[in-house]
């Protein structure tokens, strides 16, 4: 890629775009469009800097940390009010749950539910369990520390289960 390989960029992308873009849409709170202007602001920031990029470990730890960056940056400019928030709380998901009633309300509960939680409590849960990211890859990925990572997904699942009263959260 760094030689300027256009099939090496095809196949990144191939490989790596929805798992970038099903990310963001989650950490934009469901407004695909917004999502999808971050996801290609990512891969460009990733054309832009892959000259720095030093093989370190794994190459989609990189491509993750650029994209928490990349969405993290994006709330630093620009506060949500909460009645911002919490309107588009109640909009997220309303088409899908037309397709699958019981399975998207769920869902749908789900992510209105991770849409409350402090940023770092659900960019940890979004990595852990919509990514199958392990903790030690959470860690790196947003620079914390193991324990930190480990104290946000446990905090996090501790208020997602409050708000969704289910008692299986805490058995995942």
């Amino acid at each position: 890629m760094k030689s300027g390989d256009t099939e090496a960029w095809e196949r990144l992308i191939n490989k790596y775009y929805h798992q970038i873009y099903s990310y963001c849409v989650r950490r934009c709170l469901g407004d695909r469009v917004l999502a999808a202007d971050l996801t290609q602001d990512i891969f460009l920031r990733i054309i832009e800097n892959i000259d720095k990029y030093k093989f370190s470990g794994k190459f989609f730890n990189y491509l993750f940390t650029i994209t928490v960056n990349v969405c993290n940056n994006y709330y630093n400019k620009k506060k949500f009010n909460q009645s911002e928030l919490d309107e588009k709380a109640v909009n997220v998901g309303s088409e899908a749950i037309v397709t699958n009633l019981i399975t998207q309300e769920n869902m749908n509960q789900i992510q209105v539910a991770l849409n409350t939680l402090p940023d770092m409590q659900r960019e940890a849960l979004i990595l852990k369990y919509y990514h199958d990211l392990k903790v030690k890859d959470i860690a790196k990925i947003t620079g914390t520390s193991v324990a930190t990572s480990q104290s946000r997904i446990h905090q996090g699942l501790e208020k997602l289960s409050k708000l969704l009263n289910r008692e299986e959260f805490m058995n995942g």
